[in-house]
């Protein structure tokens, strides 16, 4: 090795470690996410929380092995590290372990932390603490003594020490080129020149790597198996304390909600008595008026007890003729449902029935255009006519899963679904009055002013208000076709009839046309739906027809063909689904073979051909597939994702949590530097640690993007807005926290650290370090926005993020990285950019003097003074000799900060033209988050 190299050494060891910490950083996703299933095997006293603790150690062994062997193999012989056996096994053992190690511990973070904005800011600190104190980028003879004991608290430094003294122990480091002091022509004399390496003595043409090690960096040789039991020890320590946390340690729901008010509920009108009535009524007065015209009473009847001609002509009709779907699968395509013919008509409640597996949800989304996967087939009308752009917007659906915002309250909730859905001629006031009668009518006006929680915590809304919250937030948009599916799963048994009653209600007095997907109904609830639409597994009809009174019309017509005999007690219900799974009988078959199918035909034809000659109620107005443009979709996600994100205190103060502790942290760690050598390397550290900082904004911003993401999965289905919209905000909301934070970490760390106190140069350093927070946040968005959920992001996280900081300029000066490398990893990396413009705008012209024990010691030949020796070479090579007129020579590498940066291919000029270089790269972040939103599907199904 020469000294050349020998910086290159440990950039190349910290760069493996660095890597292997990231991506030990996935763990914390996974603890978060996994102690759900944690906790319910707990409840069920399956095993033990600290048993799970210990498994979990031991199967890391074997995949930790694998992963360490392909690493190192690959990394060990690249980078030309001591190509000796012993060498290498011990270079895989401290990997080995020290992975294993910070495993433990970011798992052991992720089980301490109650959410995972709150694991993703400790881990942050922890990995900074860990960086910053690792011995590396700063000797522990320069590290203040108040905070040098953090690097014996973490294994992050443990590992780094044993790998550097594994690499330096044997090693001779030659001194070549301008390392050698002074040089060039003239100068043959070794006795009379020194090596500018730490460690170095006068008149030797090496450095031992041992002497490298200690003068350098404090690290001693005979430490490095005491390092190695330290790396197991704290495996050991993690493992007992992740035991001792799942043992006694739980967060989420308790059993029980609590509601949380708005601090400053808006004025709503106290509901009068004629308010009370009309909250039986989802139609404002105006349409209440016209359906009155056009439709008959309701209680005048057709003779076979369903709506009457009338009726259906004034409501909305939907039919379905051979359905077909099927979906690719390994080896060629599966179909999903067969042939479903069927219809709903206004004032009625159709329900879907099947066992588990028949198709209920697949044929729902189907009908309801939800279906992204997969070919689906036959004919779909609604009101005789082909499914308008509109469809899914001018119809609700309520899904099974109850996805809402959880920290905006009932009301804004529902204002906001209405206002996006409903059409742009309604004013705001009669949307708002339209969401009052929602909430009178679904029971919601004692909690209106609730936020709505999230179910896994004890804050927010209960189940049953949840569920019916997502039938409110459809209603506001007052759809032409309601599609439920399951809207009594995860309710008790009361809750789950009155859910029903409230459709019933809809369905009776209000003319709603429904399709309701149930799973094993009580007789109560059964006996509200008028008809029923029976699929078995394999996406097959047995029946569609009337239930009747009592179920008799159903139950004859399976005991007509072969079914046993419906005892009276029994649930019919249960009946049907007890013949169809449980008897030889071919339903299927004797379905399509029925006369029942065959009037299901003709009524379909019927209803079409009724509702054509009908004047249609879908207006070019409200055949748009959004209500609204995109400027007005913009403008309300803004508001809510900005008052989501000022309510979510444990998000944004965790984002000012990391930025404010990151730089007291750093402050006192580079506190008050001079212009020594020493403290211009901590002034590049410091700099580093600032971009170290905003890389770790990266894991930070990631969770919340999926929450938002998830909310647009669920509004987009419905076509409040559209993938622009969804973009736009989430980019521009999360702009607006993220320059508060940078601007908290400017005003902490900027002045009291000692740095350039220029103005100019402060307000170039403030306007770049916002810049650089917006960088982070934009790549952590994107890298989220191709990545199905968390836990995959920060695996991918590692893989983007180290690239950026080995070629950052940092840890391979420019001169050292192959001229291939130079234009992928160095001129087109981002961060590089950052360091230079940063670093030159605190070094130019900064007067560098050594300390006493940062110069190299030479002596002049006999009869020679320092300044006869070597003046002339002084001239023109950097730095200056202290001492001209005597014999010892004492050599300061740097006179200036310019000559610092210049060995580093960095220039103050570049300023400017480095900030339109990294606007430019954020702007491709939005770019590539706004292209993943156009085009990744976030509603598989």
């Amino acid at each position: 090795a020469n000294s050349y190299s020998a910086f290159l050494h440990g950039g190349a060891l910290f760069t493996a470690l660095l890597l292997s910490t990231l991506t030990s950083q996935s763990e914390i996703p996974k603890a978060v996410t996994g102690r759900l299933v944690i906790y319910k095997h707990k409840s069920l006293a399956l095993y033990r929380p600290a048993a799970l603790s210990i498994a979990q150690t031991l199967v890391d062994l074997p995949f930790a092995t694998f992963q360490s062997v392909c690493f190192t193999i690959i990394f060990y012989f690249l980078t030309n590290l001591e190509r000796t056996a012993p060498h290498y096994f011990r270079f895989f053992l401290f990997i080995w372990t020290g992975s294993l190690a910070l495993t433990a511990m970011f798992r052991l973070i992720g089980n301490i932390s109650p959410n995972i904005d709150v694991a993703h800011t400790i881990s942050g600190i922890g990995l900074l603490v860990q960086i910053l104190y690792s011995g590396y980028l700063q000797p522990y003879s320069s590290m203040h003594p108040w905070f040098i004991w953090f690097s014996f608290i973490f294994p992050l430094p443990y590992a780094l020490r044993a790998l550097l003294i594994n690499e330096f122990n044997d090693l001779r480091i030659r001194c070549v080129g301008n390392n050698l002091i002074p040089g060039g022509p003239g100068f043959a004399d070794i006795s009379n020149q020194v090596c500018a390496l730490p460690g170095s003595r006068p008149g030797q043409l090496y450095v031992l790597g041992r002497d490298y090690l200690a003068d350098g960096y404090g690290i001693y040789v005979n430490s490095q198996w005491r390092y190695f039991l330290g790396l197991l020890g704290y495996l050991l320590v993690y493992t007992l304390l992740i035991a001792l946390v799942m043992e006694f340690v739980e967060f989420g729901n308790t059993g029980y909600t609590i509601n949380v008010y708005k601090r400053y509920p808006p004025h709503v009108p106290v509901a009068t008595e004629s308010d009370e009535s009309e909250s039986s009524s989802i139609l404002s007065e105006e349409d209440a008026a016209a359906a009155a015209e056009k439709s008959p009473p309701i209680s005048e009847l057709s003779e076979t007890g369903g709506p009457t001609d009338a009726q259906i002509a004034a409501g909305t009709t939907f039919t379905w003729h051979n359905v077909n779907y099927t979906v690719p699968v390994a080896g060629g395509r599966r179909q999903l449902l067969h042939d479903i013919s069927g219809y709903v008509k206004p004032h009625q409640m159709t329900a879907l029935m099947g066992s588990s597996g028949a198709g209920k949800t697949t044929l729902l989304d189907a009908l309801s255009q939800r279906k992204t996967i997969g070919k689906l087939e036959g004919e779909m009308l609604m009101n005789g006519a082909p499914q308008p752009a509109s469809f899914r917007r001018i119809t609700g659906y309520a899904e099974q899963q109850d996805v809402h915002a959880p920290l905006v309250t009932v009301r804004e909730l529902l204002r906001f679904s209405a206002r996006l859905r409903q059409p742009r001629s309604v004013s705001t006031a009669e949307t708002e009055k339209d969401v009052e009668r929602v909430i009178r009518l679904l029971e919601l006006t004692d909690i209106a002013d609730c936020l709505v929680g999230d179910p896994e915590s004890s804050d927010g809304i209960s189940l049953f208000a949840r569920k019916l919250l997502t039938i409110g937030s459809e209603l506001v948009a007052k759809p032409k076709v309601c599609f439920l599916d399951e809207p009594t799963s995860s309710v008790d048994s009361s809750s789950a009839v009155k859910i029903v009653q409230i459709l019933r209600r809809l369905a009776s007095v209000e003319g709603q046309t429904i399709l309701c997907t149930i799973h094993q109904p009580s007789s109560a609830i059964f006996n509200e739906f008028d008809r029923l639409l029976l699929l078995v597994r394999g996406g097959h009809v047995v029946y569609h027809g009337d239930i009747g009174d009592d179920a008799h019309t159903l139950i004859n017509y399976f005991e007509r063909n072969g079914a046993p005999k419906c005892p009276p007690t029994a649930n019919p219900a249960e009946y049907i689904l007890d013949v169809v799974g449980g008897t030889n009988i071919d339903w299927p078959q004797i379905w399509s073979e029925s006369k029942e199918r065959q009037d299901v035909i003709t009524e379909i034809d019927r209803v079409n051909t009724l509702k054509s000659e009908a004047e249609s109620d879908i207006t070019d107005v409200s055949s748009r597939e959004y209500a609204h443009d995109v400027p007005f979709q913009i403008q309300h996600l803004i508001l809510r994702m900005y008052l989501m994100q000022w309510r979510n205190l444990q998000y944004n103060g965790t984002q000012v949590a990391l930025q404010a502790f990151a730089a007291l942290f750093i402050l006192f760690t580079f506190y008050r530097v001079s212009n020594s050598v020493t403290d211009l390397q901590n002034q590049v550290f410091a700099v580093l640690q600032s971009l170290l900082v905003s890389i770790l904004v990266i894991n930070t911003t990631q969770p919340e993007y999926f929450r938002q993401r998830e909310l647009y999965a669920r509004e987009s289905s419905t076509n409040q807005y559209g993938w622009l919209s969804f973009g736009v905000s989430v980019v521009l909301v999360e702009w607006i926290f993220m320059a508060v934070a940078s601007t908290v970490y400017f005003a902490i760390f900027y002045w009291v650290a000692g740095l350039n106190a220029d103005g100019n140069r402060a307000g170039f350093f403030y306007i770049m370090y916002v810049m650089l927070g917006l960088f982070a946040m934009t790549l952590g968005q994107a890298i989220a926005a191709f990545s199905p959920n968390d836990l995959i992001a920060s695996m991918l996280n590692p893989v983007f993020v180290t690239p950026l900081a080995v070629g950052s300029g940092a840890f391979i000066p420019y001169s050292k990285i192959p001229l291939l490398l130079q234009k992928v990893i160095y001129n087109a990396n981002p961060l590089r950019y950052f360091m230079e413009v940063l670093v030159v705008n605190q070094l130019h012209d900064v007067q560098i003097r050594c300390r006493p024990k940062e110069f190299y010691q030479f002596t002049s030949p006999a009869g020679m003074s320092c300044g006869d020796y070597a003046g002339d070479w002084i001239q023109s090579a950097p730095g200056y000799i202290d001492g001209l007129d005597g014999s010892n020579c004492r050599y300061c590498p740097y006179s200036v900060g310019d000559q610092y940066t210049s060995t580093l291919n960095w220039f103050f000029v570049h300023r400017w033209r480095n900030f339109c270089i990294v606007l430019g790269f954020v702007m491709f972040n939005v770019f590539l988050v706004l292209f993943m939103c156009r085009f990744y599907k976030v509603n598989k199904r």
